[in-house]
C-alpha cells in the first residue's frame, strides 16, 4: 500500500513539475484532455469492478482496492494524453475545419515537443501500470494500441465505419475486463452477456462522437457514418443503436422500475441527438450519467434490494 501511495503521489507531482518547466505545452495538454471521454473509460472500469462484486460472495475489502482503482485512473489519464496528442497530429488538416481550438491548429505548441510529451505520458502510464498490476499493464497497452491504429497512419481505421467503432468497443471491453480483474475476478469468468452489450449496442451507439466532425472528416476522406449517410440518416441510425443499448441494459438487469427509468434516459439521450444545432457535450453527459447510473443500480440490486 505504501508503494502504491508513492506511485500515486508521483503521478500527481509530474504535471505540476511540467507546468513549471514547459508551461505552455502542459497547459494546452491539460485544456485538451477531453474529460468526458476519459470518464467513459472510468465508468466502464468501475462497471467491471461492480460486475465482479455483484456476482461474487467476496465484498469490497477496503483502502487497497480504492488505491489501485485511483492508480488505474491516473494511468488512464496519462495514456489519454498520448491518444489525444497522436490523434491531433493525425487529424491536423481535418481539425483546421472542424476543431479550430486544438493546440496544433492554434499554433500554441510545437509538434515535435507536443509529440515528445505524448510519448513520455504513454511510457509513464505503461510503467505505472506494470508496477501496480499485470492486468492494468496489459489493459493500458491494448487500449493505447487500439487508439493508435484507430487514429494514425498507416492503419487509420477511423476511416472505416463500423470497424472503427468495433475497435472502440474492443477498447471499452478491455477496460471493463481490467476493472473486473483488478477487483479480484478472472478473465474467463467475465459475463458473456456484458461482452455482447459492450461490443454491439454500446459501441454502435458511440457513433455519435463523429457527428460534430462531419465537415472536416468529409473533406479529408474519413468515411464515418455521418459522412456516408449524411447527418440526418446517421442520427436516425445512431438513435436506433442508442435505444437498443438502453433496452438491452434494462433486460439484463431485469428489475421492474428500471424499465421506465431506461425509457426516460433513452428519450432524453435521443432528443439531444436531434436537437439543433447539434452539441456533443450534453449527449456525452447523459451517456456518461447513464453508465454511472448503471453501476449504481447494479450495486443497489446486489446489496440493498
Amino acid at each position: 500500500m505504501v508503494f502504491n501511495s508513492i506511485l500515486l503521489l508521483v503521478s500527481f507531482i509530474i504535471p505540476v513539475l511540467c507546468l513549471f518547466m514547459w508551461p505552455v505545452t502542459t497547459r494546452e495538454i491539460l485544456k485538451d484532455l477531453r474529460l468526458l471521454r476519459i470518464l467513459h473509460y472510468i465508468a466502464l472500469a468501475l462497471l467491471g469492478s461492480v460486475l465482479y462484486f455483484s456476482g461474487s460472495r467476496n465484498l469490497f475489502t477496503g483502502l487497497q482496492q480504492v488505491l489501485v482503482f485511483i492508480l488505474l485512473i491516473a494511468a488512464l489519464l496519462y495514456a489519454a494524453v498520448f491518444a489525444i496528442v497522436s490523434n491531433n497530429i493525425a487529424d491536423l488538416e481535418a481539425d483546421k475545419i472542424s476543431n479550430t481550438n486544438r493546440p496544433l491548429v492554434k499554433g500554441t505548441v510545437q509538434q515535435h515537443t507536443y509529440l515528445i510529451a505524448g510519448i513520455f505520458c504513454l511510457v509513464y502510464s505503461a510503467l505505472l501500470s506494470l508496477l501496480v498490476h499485470a492486468a492494468m499493464f496489459y489493459g493500458i497497452i491494448l487500449i493505447s494500441t487500439g487508439y493508435y491504429i484507430y487514429s494514425c497512419r498507416p492503419f487509420r481505421l477511423k476511416r472505416i465505419p463500423f470497424i472503427a467503432k468495433l475497435l472502440i468497443g474492443l477498447n471499452s471491453l478491455v477496460i471493463t475486463i481490467c476493472g473486473f480483474v483488478l477487483a479480484g475476478g478472472q478473465v474467463a469468468d467475465f459475463p458473456l452477456v456484458w461482452v455482447i452489450f459492450i461490443m454491439l449496442p454500446l459501441s454502435l451507439a458511440a457513433n455519435f462522437v463523429d457527428l460534430k466532425d462531419t465537415t472536416g472528416d468529409g473533406q479529408t476522406g474519413v468515411q464515418t457514418l455521418p459522412v456516408i449517410l449524411g447527418q440526418t440518416r446517421a442520427i436516425q441510425l445512431i438513435a436506433f443503436f442508442t435505444a437498443c443499448t438502453y433496452i438491452m441494459a434494462a433486460a439484463i438487469i431485469h428489475i421492474l422500475w428500471v424499465y421506465p427509468l431506461c425509457g426516460l434516459m433513452a428519450s432524453i439521450h435521443i432528443a439531444l441527438l436531434y436537437r439543433k444545432p447539434y452539441n456533443e457535450k450534453p449527449v456525452f453527459f447523459i451517456y456518461i450519467s447513464a453508465l454511472f447510473g448503471l453501476n449504481i443500480i447494479l450495486l443497489l440490486n446486489k446489496y440493498l434490494l
